[in-house]
């Protein structure tokens, strides 16, 4: 449990500050949409390896990237 506790700590942090620098105009929302999608995969690809065979997790984990991948095509095609 450790590592997910470390993570989700790192990911608030890293959400506090990346929030800071889109709303202050230093970075563009794009970033920030990275950053949150990025880390809830990560989050979800540790706890997907722990509870399924290799093979199935690899399946989910590829899924979830090309899902987030969608994702922000569509977010930058809208803009």
């Amino acid at each position: 449990m450790t590592p997910y506790f470390l993570l989700l700590i790192i990911a608030l942090i890293t959400y506090a500050a990346v929030f800071w620098l889109v709303r202050s105009g230093r970075l563009s929302s794009i970033a920030y949409w990275i950053i949150l999608l990025g880390t809830s995969t990560a989050f979800l690809a540790m706890l997907v390896s722990r509870m399924m065979s290799f093979w199935y997790a690899l399946i989910v984990i590829l899924g979830l990237s090309f899902a987030t991948a969608v994702l922000l095509a569509k977010q930058q095609e809208a803009k």
